[in-house]
């Protein structure tokens, strides 16, 4: 299989909240890759709210800050679907920053 279907595939597991196919394609080398928009695995799993994938995309090294064509971040796409527990997980690094994250 090419990269670009591995980034593809990525990609599609990513939307569908698939843990275990996000786990197996990046260890067969799958880029972190975008569609036509720009947007990423991590932009995916935050609007679909898939929690689990969005914390394995996050351990991989996937960029929180990644923008899509109309510069929405994945915490945008999380926010505007009202995910909040994928905003706090996409918040946290700023957090000794002293901002507070509401429970």
């Amino acid at each position: 299989m090419s990269l670009v279907d591995l980034g593809k595939k990525l990609l599609e597991a990513a939307r569908a909240g698939q843990d275990d196919e996000v786990r197996i394609l990046m260890a067969n080398g799958a880029p972190f890759t975008t569609d036509w928009l720009g947007t990423s695995p991590l932009h995916l799993s935050a609007q679909y709210g898939h929690y689990s994938t969005t914390e394995v995309l996050l351990r991989a090294g996937v960029s929180r800050d990644a923008r899509t064509k109309v510069d929405r971040t994945p915490l945008h796409m999380a926010a505007a679907e009202g995910h909040a527990r994928i905003v706090e997980v996409l918040l946290k690094p700023f957090a000794h920053f002293g901002f507070l994250i509401p429970k």
